[in-house]
Protein backbone atom coordinates (compact mmCIF):
# COMPACT_ATOMS: atom_id res chain seq x y z
CA UNK A 1 0.00 0.00 0.00
CA UNK A 2 1.30 3.45 -0.92
CA UNK A 3 0.64 5.90 1.90
CA UNK A 4 -0.39 9.49 1.22
CA UNK A 5 1.18 11.93 3.69
CA UNK A 6 -0.94 14.84 4.90
CA UNK A 7 0.96 17.38 7.01
CA UNK A 8 -0.66 19.77 9.48
CA UNK A 9 1.46 22.59 10.83
CA UNK A 10 1.16 25.83 12.75
CA UNK A 11 1.23 26.88 16.42
CA UNK A 12 -0.16 25.73 19.78
CA UNK A 13 -3.70 25.29 18.42
CA UNK A 14 -2.36 22.38 16.35
CA UNK A 15 0.65 21.29 18.45
CA UNK A 16 -1.15 20.12 21.63
CA UNK A 17 1.58 17.77 22.84
CA UNK A 18 2.47 16.13 19.54
CA UNK A 19 5.58 13.93 19.44
CA UNK A 20 8.97 15.23 18.33
CA UNK A 21 10.49 15.56 15.79
CA UNK A 22 7.10 15.03 14.14
CA UNK A 23 3.84 13.58 15.39
CA UNK A 24 1.91 10.93 13.51
CA UNK A 25 4.02 7.78 13.28
CA UNK A 26 1.83 5.74 15.58
CA UNK A 27 -1.30 6.18 17.67
CA UNK A 28 -0.96 8.77 20.42
CA UNK A 29 1.89 10.71 18.82
CA UNK A 30 -0.24 13.17 16.87
CA UNK A 31 -1.20 15.30 19.89
CA UNK A 32 -4.57 16.24 21.36
CA UNK A 33 -5.62 18.95 18.92
CA UNK A 34 -8.43 18.94 16.35
CA UNK A 35 -6.12 16.76 14.25
CA UNK A 36 -6.57 13.88 16.71
CA UNK A 37 -10.31 14.01 15.99
CA UNK A 38 -9.68 14.04 12.22
CA UNK A 39 -7.32 11.09 12.66
CA UNK A 40 -9.96 9.11 14.58
CA UNK A 41 -12.82 10.03 12.24
CA UNK A 42 -10.81 8.96 9.21
CA UNK A 43 -10.08 5.53 10.70
CA UNK A 44 -13.72 5.16 11.78
CA UNK A 45 -15.10 6.08 8.36
CA UNK A 46 -12.40 4.47 6.20
CA UNK A 47 -10.73 1.49 7.95
CA UNK A 48 -8.77 0.69 4.81
CA UNK A 49 -7.58 4.21 4.05
CA UNK A 50 -3.98 4.97 3.08
CA UNK A 51 -3.54 8.41 4.67
CA UNK A 52 -0.70 9.20 7.05
CA UNK A 53 -1.33 12.34 9.09
CA UNK A 54 1.69 14.21 10.41
CA UNK A 55 1.82 17.11 12.86
CA UNK A 56 4.77 19.53 12.85
CA UNK A 57 3.11 22.46 14.65
CA UNK A 58 5.06 24.21 17.42
CA UNK A 59 3.49 26.14 20.28
CA UNK A 60 4.27 29.85 20.28
CA UNK A 61 5.19 30.01 16.60
CA UNK A 62 4.55 33.13 14.61
CA UNK A 63 4.32 33.00 10.82
CA UNK A 64 7.97 34.04 10.63
CA UNK A 65 9.06 31.25 12.96
CA UNK A 66 7.14 28.68 10.96
CA UNK A 67 8.59 29.99 7.71
CA UNK A 68 12.12 29.68 9.13
CA UNK A 69 11.67 25.95 9.77
CA UNK A 70 9.27 25.22 6.93
CA UNK A 71 11.57 23.35 4.59
CA UNK A 72 13.31 21.29 7.27
CA UNK A 73 10.30 20.42 9.46
CA UNK A 74 7.44 20.43 6.95
CA UNK A 75 8.49 19.89 3.35
CA UNK A 76 11.35 17.48 4.10
CA UNK A 77 8.70 14.86 4.99
CA UNK A 78 7.51 15.00 1.38
CA UNK A 79 3.83 15.53 2.12
CA UNK A 80 1.22 15.39 -0.61
CA UNK A 81 -0.87 18.02 1.20
CA UNK A 82 0.07 20.72 3.73
CA UNK A 83 -2.56 22.31 5.98
CA UNK A 84 -1.33 25.56 7.53
CA UNK A 85 -2.92 27.34 10.48
CA UNK A 86 -0.75 30.25 11.61
CA UNK A 87 -1.14 33.92 12.46
CA UNK A 88 -2.75 34.33 15.86
CA UNK A 89 0.65 34.68 17.55
CA UNK A 90 1.52 37.39 15.03
CA UNK A 91 -1.53 39.21 16.37
CA UNK A 92 -0.74 38.37 20.00
CA UNK A 93 2.77 39.85 19.80
CA UNK A 94 1.21 43.28 19.31
CA UNK A 95 -0.62 43.04 22.64
CA UNK A 96 1.52 40.92 25.00
CA UNK A 97 4.11 43.54 25.96
CA UNK A 98 6.85 42.03 23.80
CA UNK A 99 7.00 38.66 25.55
CA UNK A 100 9.25 37.26 22.82
CA UNK A 101 11.37 40.42 22.71
CA UNK A 102 11.01 40.65 18.96
CA UNK A 103 9.42 43.18 16.63
CA UNK A 104 5.90 41.98 15.87
CA UNK A 105 5.06 41.22 12.26
CA UNK A 106 2.76 43.60 10.47
CA UNK A 107 -0.40 42.24 8.92
CA UNK A 108 1.26 42.59 5.52
CA UNK A 109 4.35 40.66 6.69
CA UNK A 110 2.18 37.87 8.09
CA UNK A 111 0.31 37.56 4.81
CA UNK A 112 3.62 37.67 2.95
CA UNK A 113 5.03 34.85 5.08
CA UNK A 114 1.98 32.73 4.25
CA UNK A 115 2.42 33.49 0.56
CA UNK A 116 6.04 32.33 0.70
CA UNK A 117 4.99 29.08 2.38
CA UNK A 118 2.33 28.52 -0.27
CA UNK A 119 4.88 29.04 -3.03
CA UNK A 120 7.41 26.71 -1.38
CA UNK A 121 4.74 24.05 -0.94
CA UNK A 122 3.59 24.23 -4.54
CA UNK A 123 7.18 24.19 -5.78
CA UNK A 124 7.73 20.96 -3.81
CA UNK A 125 4.80 19.37 -5.64
CA UNK A 126 2.49 19.35 -2.61
CA UNK A 127 -0.93 20.97 -2.30
CA UNK A 128 -1.23 23.74 0.32
CA UNK A 129 -4.48 24.44 2.18
CA UNK A 130 -4.97 27.46 4.45
CA UNK A 131 -6.80 27.02 7.75
CA UNK A 132 -7.88 30.41 9.04
CA UNK A 133 -6.50 31.44 12.42
CA UNK A 134 -9.23 32.63 14.77
CA UNK A 135 -9.89 34.86 17.76
CA UNK A 136 -13.07 34.10 19.67
CA UNK A 137 -14.22 37.64 20.33
CA UNK A 138 -17.73 38.63 19.26
CA UNK A 139 -16.93 42.36 19.27
CA UNK A 140 -15.75 42.85 15.69
CA UNK A 141 -14.22 46.21 16.74
CA UNK A 142 -11.90 44.56 19.27
CA UNK A 143 -8.34 45.36 18.16
CA UNK A 144 -7.12 41.76 18.20
CA UNK A 145 -10.20 40.55 16.38
CA UNK A 146 -9.81 43.28 13.77
CA UNK A 147 -6.19 42.32 13.15
CA UNK A 148 -7.06 38.63 12.89
CA UNK A 149 -9.85 39.46 10.42
CA UNK A 150 -7.44 41.51 8.29
CA UNK A 151 -4.99 38.60 8.17
CA UNK A 152 -7.76 36.23 7.18
CA UNK A 153 -8.94 38.57 4.44
CA UNK A 154 -5.39 38.48 3.07
CA UNK A 155 -5.24 34.70 3.36
CA UNK A 156 -8.53 34.35 1.50
CA UNK A 157 -7.14 36.52 -1.29
CA UNK A 158 -4.04 34.30 -1.44
CA UNK A 159 -6.23 31.21 -1.74
CA UNK A 160 -7.99 32.77 -4.71
CA UNK A 161 -4.71 33.90 -6.27
CA UNK A 162 -3.08 30.47 -6.03
CA UNK A 163 -6.28 28.46 -6.57
CA UNK A 164 -5.96 26.55 -3.30
CA UNK A 165 -8.30 25.66 -0.46
CA UNK A 166 -9.19 28.10 2.30
CA UNK A 167 -11.10 26.66 5.25
CA UNK A 168 -12.81 29.39 7.27
CA UNK A 169 -12.48 28.18 10.87
CA UNK A 170 -13.24 31.63 12.25
CA UNK A 171 -16.71 31.81 10.70
CA UNK A 172 -17.59 28.29 11.80
CA UNK A 173 -16.71 29.05 15.41
CA UNK A 174 -18.44 32.44 15.23
CA UNK A 175 -21.67 30.73 14.18
CA UNK A 176 -21.55 28.43 17.20
CA UNK A 177 -20.79 31.30 19.58
CA UNK A 178 -23.73 33.25 18.18
CA UNK A 179 -26.01 30.24 18.67
CA UNK A 180 -25.09 29.65 22.32
CA UNK A 181 -24.36 33.27 23.29
CA UNK A 182 -20.86 32.65 24.68
CA UNK A 183 -17.43 31.52 23.53
CA UNK A 184 -16.49 29.94 26.88
CA UNK A 185 -17.62 26.45 25.85
CA UNK A 186 -15.11 26.61 23.00
CA UNK A 187 -12.18 28.40 24.63
CA UNK A 188 -11.24 29.84 27.98
CA UNK A 189 -8.89 32.48 26.59
CA UNK A 190 -10.40 33.12 23.15
CA UNK A 191 -7.43 31.44 21.43
CA UNK A 192 -6.84 27.88 22.66
CA UNK A 193 -9.79 25.58 21.98
CA UNK A 194 -11.27 23.24 24.56
CA UNK A 195 -12.48 19.76 23.57
CA UNK A 196 -15.68 21.12 22.02
CA UNK A 197 -13.74 23.75 20.11
CA UNK A 198 -11.40 21.07 18.75
CA UNK A 199 -14.41 18.98 17.70
CA UNK A 200 -15.95 21.88 15.80
CA UNK A 201 -12.67 22.72 14.09
CA UNK A 202 -12.22 19.08 13.09
CA UNK A 203 -15.77 18.87 11.74
CA UNK A 204 -15.31 22.05 9.73
CA UNK A 205 -12.15 20.69 8.13
CA UNK A 206 -13.44 17.15 7.66
CA UNK A 207 -16.54 18.29 5.77
CA UNK A 208 -14.78 20.87 3.58
CA UNK A 209 -14.30 20.04 -0.14
CA UNK A 210 -10.57 20.79 0.11
CA UNK A 211 -10.26 17.99 2.65
CA UNK A 212 -12.82 15.61 1.17
CA UNK A 213 -10.78 15.63 -2.03
CA UNK A 214 -7.98 13.88 -0.09
CA UNK A 215 -10.31 11.14 1.15
CA UNK A 216 -11.69 10.65 -2.36
CA UNK A 217 -8.27 10.70 -4.05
Amino acid sequence: MKWKTVMFTGDSVTDCGRARPVGGYGFGTIGDSYLARIFIDTWADMPNHSIRYLNSATSGNTSGMLLARFEEEVLSYQPAYVFIMIGINDVWRHFDGGALKEEPSSVEQTIGNMETMIEKTQKSGAVPVILSPFFLETDKKDQMRMMCDRINAGYRALAEKYHIGYIDIQSALDAYVQAVGSSYLLSGDRVHPKALGCALIAKTIYRHPAFRAILDD
